[in-house]
């Protein structure tokens, strides 16, 4: 049994921020952080919640600077390898599962993930598995620290605003990662589409923890 990552109004909107996707009729690619940021506010309110998923393995065109761009080619990586959850700025962030802080970091470049945490969890073979949240507040780098055992449920940080999340509207990029490769806080959120069988390998989908909309949040096997 997972506890809440965070609490929602049950109510809760998957958007489609894929290639060409657009948000109350405008395009979202090449948009600023506070022109997509009250998109997303007014497709929620127009629902009627404050709460909307962004899905795994959607190939995207939000991702559009310098460090996503390819080495000695011309692709970019698109592919996006976790889970979304917009909500209000400042929103707790809770462990769904008994875990060790593995990794506390603020990654402060443009689009990156800002304040961050890994947790690393124990699987019932006797292995290790983790999971990753991004976009998290300032005061997470306060609140935690690598080796800190916290319990499922604890709060562990909390929801961040632009420009020192990484500068995205607010929410948490949720990832499940079976093998960290070495690369700890700076292990990728976003694959190439042309490698992505390999990376969403390593990070399947953890629609699981998001039981109100796992059929909606787009399986790899889907999206091919």
């Amino acid at each position: 049994m997972t506890a809440a990552i965070i609490e929602t109004d049950g109510q809760a909107i998957v958007l489609n921020l894929s290639n060409g996707a657009q948000l109350c009729g405008r395009d979202i690619a090449g948009l600023d952080v506070a022109t997509l940021g009250d998109l997303i506010e007014r497709t929620m309110a127009e629902a009627g919640t404050a709460f909307a998923f962004g899905r795994y393995a959607e190939p995207r065109e939000l991702y559009n600077n310098e460090d996503f761009a390819g080495d000695g080619s011309d692709e970019s990586r698109t592919i996006h390898m976790g889970i979304d959850l917009f909500c209000t700025a400042d929103s707790a962030v809770c462990a769904p599962l008994d875990g060790t802080v593995e990794h506390v970091a603020n990654n402060a470049r443009e689009l990156d993930y800002g304040p961050m945490i890994i947790l690393r969890h124990d699987d019932a073979g006797g292995g290790d598995f983790f999971t990753l949240y991004g976009h998290l507040s300032l005061d997470t780098l306060e609140r935690v620290a690598a080796g800190q055992k916290i319990r499922a449920g604890e709060q562990i940080a909390s929801i961040g605003v632009p420009p020192t999340n990484g500068n995205w509207p607010p929410h948490l990029h949720f990832q499940l990662i079976h093998d960290l490769l070495g690369l700890g806080v700076d292990f990728p959120g976003v694959a190439y589409k042309s490698k992505q069988d390999y990376w969403l390998e390593l990070s399947p989908s953890p629609a699981r923890f998001f039981p109100e909309c796992a059929a909606d949040l787009l399986e790899y096997s889907t999206c091919n």
